[in-house]
């Protein structure tokens, strides 16, 4: 027979033990290499004011809901170019992101202008593995701990280890250094064990240590990736363990709905939409369009200019090698070389801008011309032409790519920057100039 004056113990017991009541809801929004595409293409998608509106209409159905971005914010307009990236932050506070990880391009400005970044964000820039020469964390913040309704979330945040030569210069990346990101997030998932019920990997990476996350470090529930512009189609699931990761240039915005069993620290139930930003799904948000005109006026007379036409638009591989040919054009160079990465967009049909020149070269990169015997050459550079060991030729190509080679684990590859230049005319401004003297690109 049950005691009456202990029932109401014993319901409450039984409440507090039942399964579900340690079950509960959580919504992801999540978007990743903006490169400071502060307004939409020329076809609609995107824009920074167009983004900040999707965001708030997710936020109104979004009970328990938390905002990431997977790094790279800047480097890719000219706003970003003139202005060494600081605009983009400014534009993008009143999203209320609540954690960023640096990516590579944050570098691109010197590593000491990310101080800068962290001071205009209004929200935690993450980069656990970036630390300085006294082995201090470069930002201050390895991790986040975010709270909503009793959900403990830990946010970590690395980056990539290969920053010099991979993605950055070494005067860019300074005198500091890089842990394995991997082995950092497991240190991490150690430390944050017994704060948090929840952990998420906010990752700067190439795909396939994001998918290693997924698949060796079950600390973490979800992997928050960026770097690679083309997202991915569909979740990247492992048991209970997901990875997902959006398109970039703000075309889209990702919302991971889950059910989550904090008792377990094990995903129930997840469903990933990729919401498409277009200026004709959404009207842009008031408060960011005056931000990004404030900064746009800035830079609209000099890169607003017509410069010629193309009856054809170019894809990747054309507009890279368009590049290469002006290259070839202003150095009489033999061998010419440009990299598919450093091409951030596509010459237009059309009319074709200033602003379309910057926005396929943002980067400050210098076209350099060194004289080099042939054995010095790497195939990437001549590709399958034959050279004479002995002959000096002539080599075009840019400035990063040379600092990279200088600083490559392959020691061919250091003769081979050692015998190049680092200085010369900026590419951007020899592109420009080559359409001003030949205005019709056809």
């Amino acid at each position: 027979m049950v005691n009456m004056r202990l029932l109401p113990l014993l319901i409450a017991a039984c409440l507090a033990a039942w399964p579900q009541d340690s079950v509960v809801d959580l919504s992801i929004l999540h978007f990743n290499d903006f490169h400071a595409r502060l307004l939409p293409s020329a076809q609609g998608v995107g824009g920074a004011a167009y983004l900040a509106t999707a965001i708030q209409q997710e936020r109104k159905n979004c009970p328990r809901c938390i905002l990431l971005n997977a790094g790279d914010n800047v480097q890719g307009s000219p706003v970003s170019t003139i202005f060494r990236g600081l605009p983009v932050f400014e534009v993008l506070r009143p999203l209320n992101t609540d954690a960023f990880v640096l990516g590579n391009h944050e570098f691109d400005y010197g590593y000491e202008r990310i101080n800068d970044f962290i001071a205009a964000a209004g929200h935690p820039v993450l980069a656990a593995n970036f630390l300085t020469k006294d082995g201090k964390v470069f930002t201050e913040a390895s991790s986040v701990i975010l709270e909503r309704d009793g959900l403990r979330i830990g946010v970590v945040g690395v980056l990539m280890e290969n920053l010099v030569p991979g993605f950055a210069t070494p005067g860019k990346f300074g005198p500091n250094r890089m842990l394995p990101p991997l082995d950092t997030l497991r240190a991490e998932a150690v430390k944050l064990k017994d704060k948090t019920d929840i952990l998420i990997a906010l990752v700067h990476l190439t795909r396939a240590p994001c998918d290693e996350i997924v698949t060796s470090i079950p600390e973490y529930a979800l992997t928050i990736s960026g770097h690679d512009h083309v997202g991915k189609e569909e979740m990247f699931r492992v048991e209970d363990r997901i990875g997902v990761r959006m398109r970039s240039y703000g075309s889209e915005l990702g919302r991971l709905n889950l059910r989550y069993d904090k008792s377990t620290k094990k995903i129930v139930k997840a469903e990933w939409k990729r919401i498409q930003i277009t200026t004709s799904a959404y009207k842009p948000d008031p408060e960011v369009s005056k931000l990004v005109e404030k900064w746009e006026s800035k830079v609209r007379a000099v890169v607003d200019e017509p410069l010629g036409t193309s009856k054809s638009k170019r894809d990747r591989l054309q507009t890279k090698s368009w590049i290469e040919d002006v290259m070839k054009k202003q150095t009489g160079a033999t061998f010419v070389y440009m990299n598919p990465g450093g091409v951030r967009d596509l010459l237009p049909q059309g009319q074709i801008l200033a602003r379309n020149v910057w926005n396929i070269m943002p980067f400050d990169n210098f076209l350099v011309l060194g004289k080099v015997p042939g054995k010095l050459i790497p195939e990437v550079v001549r590709g399958t032409a034959q050279v004479d060991p002995e002959k000096i030729y002539t080599v075009g190509t840019i400035d990063f790519l040379v600092e990279g080679w200088r600083n490559s684990p392959d020691e061919a590859l250091r003769a081979f920057g050692r015998a190049m230049p680092l200085d010369g005319p900026m590419l951007r401004d020899v592109l420009i100039e080559s359409i001003r003297a030949n205005p019709n690109l056809d």
